[in-house]
Order: structure tokens, then sequence, then C-alpha cells
């Protein structure tokens, strides 16, 4: 019961980027993973050069990877990927609204924001991104979000915060910075059971009791 987001890509001006004068001081996730996840995305940039900087257009990328399903159960066997849908976007920083836009390829999505407002030598600006989307992997008794957060740019300090109506049983990946070019996947499952806060996945403990309770049914039943 997977839920991938496959990539979270600021993609800034090439001069910024290639020149190592705009970092993410700080990033801020917040989760909320309802019948679908709101999700918003605080973004400290840094100047950290003694001239302005336009950021220019950036963008966020989304891919959904759901295992297959037997009724509401999903089966941790194969994978397909798909697109995501996204509603309800805006990206902002304080009362400065930014353009942004949604273009959806053959697997994933593509989220646009223009940011063409500078940014003073050694200053910060807070962008923030938000929206709607089908991210959550739903089952009958588990469910699922898996976020990446990363870019071609230091995030110096990262703080994600995923939560839900369900009670959290899993959490994998957490960390506490990202460096340019590298990609970290944080995992959380959550279940209607009040299970306590498992080292491995609720899913896997669910089919492989199961698969365990078949087992020795089956051996019962031989022996008769």
């Amino acid at each position: 019961m997977k839920l991938w987001i496959i990539a979270v890509m600021l993609i800034l001006s090439s001069q910024v980027a290639l020149g190592g004068v705009l970092e993410i001081e700080e990033m801020k996730v917040y989760v909320f993973a309802t019948e679908k996840a709101h999700v918003k995305y605080e973004i400290k940039l840094r100047n950290k050069i003694d001239k302005p900087l336009v950021p220019g257009i950036s963008e966020l990328r989304l891919q959904k990877v759901e295992n297959p399903k037997l009724l509401f159960f999903s089966i941790p066997i194969g994978e397909y990927r798909k697109a995501v849908e996204v509603e309800n976007l805006k990206a902002y920083s304080g009362n400065l609204n930014f353009k942004a836009s949604v273009e959806h390829f053959n697997d994933y999505t593509t989220i646009y924001y223009e940011v063409w407002y500078p940014i003073e030598p050694y200053g910060e600006r807070v962008v923030t991104i938000e929206f709607d989307a089908n991210l959550v992997d739903h089952g009958l008794i588990f469910k699922s979000i898996t976020i990446p957060v990363g870019g071609d740019i230091d995030v110096k300090r990262l703080d994600l915060d995923i939560s839900s109506h369900w009670k959290l049983c899993y959490l994998e990946g957490v960390v506490e910075s990202v460096p340019a070019n590298h990609i970290a996947f944080i995992t959380a499952e959550f279940s209607i059971l009040p299970l306590p806060l498992l080292p491995f996945r609720g899913y896997i403990l669910f089919w492989g009791s199961l698969l365990i309770l078949i087992a020795v049914l089956a051996l019962l039943l031989m022996r008769k």
C-alpha cells in the first residue's frame, strides 16, 4: 500500500541554481490526510549574495504509485503509477499572489508557480504553495501517504507535519535536511485501529497475520 509523490523539485532560473546563490533555509511541509490530502509547503528562500535575486519559475512534481487491490485491501505485490488530481491550487507570499498552474503528463503531474519579485541582498522570502490532491492510498483498515522532499538546491532545515483523523501507526524516512539534487522520502501510515507506532508497515502485519491464519487452517483441515 504505497503512495508516492515521485519528485518535489524546485527548479529555479539557471543562473540562480548553478551559481549556488540561493538556498532553502527552511521548508515546512504540512499534510492532512482524509479522503484527499491537503498539502501546504512553506518554503523560506534565502539570497546568499549582496545583489537582489528573482527566483523565476519553480515547480513541484507529483506522482501517485499504488499497489493493486483485492476488494478494499491493498496487495503488496506489483504497482502502477499515474498522474495526480490537483484542486484549489494557490501560491502566495504574504499579501502577494503568484501565478500557479497544473500540467498533467502520462504518469505524473507538475505544478508550476512563478515568483518574479526580487529577494533583497542576503534577504529571505517565504513562499507558500497550497493545494488539495488525491494523494492518499486508501484501504479498509489502513491508509498511507509518502512525501518526497528535495530539489536542486540545499534544503537546510526540513520540518514535516503529517496528520489525519485516523491513528498514526507507522512513520519512516524523517530527516532534518536534504542536500542539493537529493530526495528524501517520508512515509506515514494511519489505521482506523488503535495501534501503537509500529516498526513496520501495518498492512504487512495485517497480510502477514492473514496468510499465517490461512496456512494454519489449511494444515488443520489436511490433518482431518
